[in-house]
C-alpha cells in the first residue's frame, strides 16, 4: 500500500508509546461497512498507553487521501481478540498491511492471533463455551415455557459460540461472517444450523433436536473447555467467592455468563462447594468454590 506521506502520524507517534501500525486500503467497487465507510484508507496504531478504549482521529495527507486513524493500546487489541470484541477492528489487525513495526512484535501479535495457539486460544475457547453454555440454558428455560420463538432465537446464538469454539479449537480465529467460515472449513455444527434455519420440520422439533445436540456437547466438552478456569481455582490453596472468579485477569473476559459454568460444574462435581464460617449479618454465609 502506498500512501504518500505518513508525516502527520509522526506527530502523534511522538506523544504514545507506540508498537507499530497496519493500514487497511478501501475497495472503491464494494460497500467496505462501518469501519471503513467512506474513508479511502484506515490505520491501526498499536501503543503501550493504558487506554481503555480506542481513540479515533480523521485525517486528509497532501494527496486529498481521507484516512480514519485508530490508536488502541496492546493489551486492548489482545483482549478484543480474546473476548471476541470489536470484531472488524481485530480483522483489519490481521489483513491489513503492517506499514510500522517496532521489534516485529505487530507480526508476532498476528501471528498469535491467526494461529490462535495457546494461552490466547485457551481463553478464547472457554468464553466461548461459557456463552454457549449459558445460551443453551436460555433456550431448554424458553422451551419448558412454551417460548417458542425466543428458544429458537437463543439456541441460534448459541449454535454461533459453538461455531466460534470448533474454529478456536481447529487454530482458526473466528470471522465477522461465521457460517461462510464454518461452511468453508467443513465443521459438523454447520448440519445443525442448516436443520434449525431451513429444515421442514416445525419450529419446535428444529428447536429439540438441536437442543438434543447441544445437550450432548456441553457435557463432552465442559471439563476440556474449562481448563483456564481450573487452573485459577488450583492457583491458592483458599477457596474462591463467584465474585473473586469474575474479576480474576484470566476470567473477567467471560463476564456473569461464568456463574452458570461454575453451577454446571459443581453439579457435574468436576469442582467443589463449600460455605464460609462466619455468618453474614442476615444469617447467610457465602458460597466459596476449590478443587479437591
Amino acid at each position: 500500500m502506498e500512501l504518500t506521506n505518513l508525516s502527520f502520524l509522526n506527530e502523534s507517534f511522538n506523544n504514545r508509546k507506540v508498537v507499530g501500525a497496519v493500514a487497511s486500503k478501501s475497495n472503491s467497487k464494494q460497500f467496505n461497512g462501518s469501519l471503513l465507510h467512506d474513508f479511502e484508507v484506515l490505520i491501526i496504531v498499536v501503543c503501550r498507553q493504558d487506554l481503555e478504549e480506542e481513540v479515533i482521529e480523521h485525517r486528509m495527507d497532501i494527496s486529498n487521501t481521507h484516512i480514519q486513524v485508530i490508536y488502541i493500546d496492546r493489551e486492548l487489541m489482545e483482549n478484543y481478540a480474546v473476548a471476541g470484541q470489536q470484531r472488524r477492528i481485530v480483522e483489519q489487525f490481521i489483513k491489513g498491511e503492517i506499514i510500522w513495526d517496532t521489534d516485529g512484535e505487530i507480526e508476532r501479535l498476528r501471528r498469535q492471533f491467526i494461529e490462535m495457539a495457546g494461552h490466547l486460544a485457551e481463553r478464547r475457547i472457554f468464553r466461548e463455551f461459557s456463552l454457549f453454555l449459558t445460551l443453551y440454558v436460555e433456550a431448554r428455560y424458553h422451551m419448558q415455557n412454551k417460548q417458542t420463538m425466543d428458544a429458537y432465537h437463543c439456541i441460534f446464538q448459541a449454535l454461533q459460540h459453538w461455531a466460534k469454539l470448533e474454529l478456536c479449537e481447529k487454530g482458526i480465529y473466528p470471522e465477522s461472517a461465521i457460517w461462510q467460515q464454518v461452511q468453508k472449513h467443513k465443521l459438523d455444527v454447520y448440519k445443525l444450523y442448516e436443520q434449525l434455519a431451513f429444515s421442514m420440520e416445525t419450529m419446535d422439533q428444529r428447536v429439540e433436536l438441536v437442543l438434543l445436540a447441544c445437550e450432548f456437547s456441553v457435557m463432552s466438552k465442559m471439563q476440556e473447555c474449562s481448563a483456564v478456569l481450573f487452573r485459577v481455582l488450583r492457583s491458592r490453596r483458599q477457596p474462591w467467592s463467584i465474585e473473586e472468579l469474575i474479576q480474576h485477569p484470566e476470567l473477567s473476559h467471560v463476564g456473569n455468563a461464568l456463574s452458570t459454568v461454575v453451577r454446571k460444574l459443581v453439579y457435574r462435581s468436576f469442582i467443589s462447594e463449600t460455605v464460609t464460617w462466619t455468618p453474614q449479618p442476615g444469617g447467610e454465609r457465602e458460597i466459596r468454590y476449590w478443587i479437591s
